[in-house]
């Protein structure tokens, strides 16, 4: 007898069944109910719907600055807060997300709800996807476009900050070997005009030809002996200046190329991203997804009534009995 009474004692599937089919009537009212509720609650004007607008580019032009990817550092760049900072101003995003900007913490609050409403990821094939969610699906697609826009900027400012401190020692550089090129110049004059010696490789040949000739024809002249004392003393010292200068020459023009071109850095306008996908207002809204917030809601709270039966039915029974026992 003990082991029939619990048996009956056990909550199984067939009595749970008996439960609801014994209160079915509740149980669809309840639903019906909840089904009603949630219907109400997921108004448009109740629940605001939101829009999200979607873009993928990938970056191009960035200049790496350790071992990231240009992927990588856009993606920096995408969470830049000056870059925010532009797109809160360009938007009134205080005015337009509802925040005191005289309140107690208004930047905390407009930072969290960008973190919000802003996702930034890379995607498998090195490209960033930028969605946007926002209750105009209008301005959903510009906020993407003008994000874009704004890292195209600061990236541009990034470039131009570093190639100015390049421009400054490339010109430096550049400064210096013209002065060592003018200094080896005026030294090459000075022997010159000094000395006489204006081509040593070709005087060279000629003048030991004819001094040569008036050895054998008497003696040379007081002249070519000058000349040959010249070219013995100084002709060493001008082929070593002119080979120095040749390679100075070499080195200024290489520096003002490279202050040339980092010049051209400083002042050029590029984009740094090229659009896969172009943001455009979104027809439909993205959330809430109200036929599963109405689901999830009916079912709840018939699930909650099952468990209000269960406990009616069964355990508050045994509960009753065992305290009149």
């Amino acid at each position: 007898m003990d082991q029939t009474q619990g048996v009956s004692e056990k909550l199984d599937a067939v009595k749970l069944l008996k439960f609801i089919v014994k209160w079915r009537k509740q149980l669809i009212i309840t639903g019906a109910g909840a089904l009603f509720v949630s219907f109400l609650f997921t108004l448009p004007q109740v629940m605001t719907p939101m829009y999200k607008a979607v873009t993928v580019v990938y970056p191009v032009n960035l200049q790496a600055y350790s071992k990231e990817t240009p992927t990588e550092q856009m993606v920096q760049l995408l969470h830049s807060e000056e870059v925010r900072e532009q797109l809160i101003q360009a938007f009134d995003l205080y005015r337009h997300y509802d925040i005191d900007s005289t309140g107690k913490y208004p930047r905390f609050e407009m930072m969290k709800r960008l973190e919000e409403n802003i996702s930034i990821s890379k995607t498998e094939f090195e490209s960033i996807e930028i969605n946007i969610i926002d209750k105009d699906p209008v301005r959903a697609a510009a906020m993407c476009d003008s994000l874009l826009h704004y890292v195209d900027q600061k990236a541009i400012s990034l470039v131009r900050i570093r190639a100015n401190e390049v421009l400054t020692i490339v010109r430096n550089q550049m400064l210096e070997k013209k002065a060592e090129v003018d200094s080896l110049e005026n030294a090459i004059k000075k022997i010159r005009s000094t000395y006489g010696i204006t081509d040593f490789e070709n005087m060279v040949e000629g003048f030991s030809r004819e001094y040569f000739r008036s050895l054998s024809s008497g003696g040379a002249n007081s002249r070519m002996e000058t000349v040959r004392k010249n070219m013995e003393d100084h002709g060493g010292e001008y082929v070593f200046l002119k080979e120095m200068l040749w390679k100075v020459r070499g080195q200024y023009s290489d520096y003002k190329l490279k202050y040339e071109q980092t010049l051209t850095d400083t002042r050029k306008m590029v984009e740094f991203h090229n659009t896969v996908t172009k943001a455009v207002p979104p027809e439909r809204k993205d959330s809430p997804k109200r036929t599963l917030i109405m689901l999830v809601f009916t079912f709840s709270v018939v699930f909650l009534a099952i468990l209000v039966i269960i406990y009616q039915e069964h355990f508050k029974k045994r509960f009753d009995q065992e305290i009149i026992s």
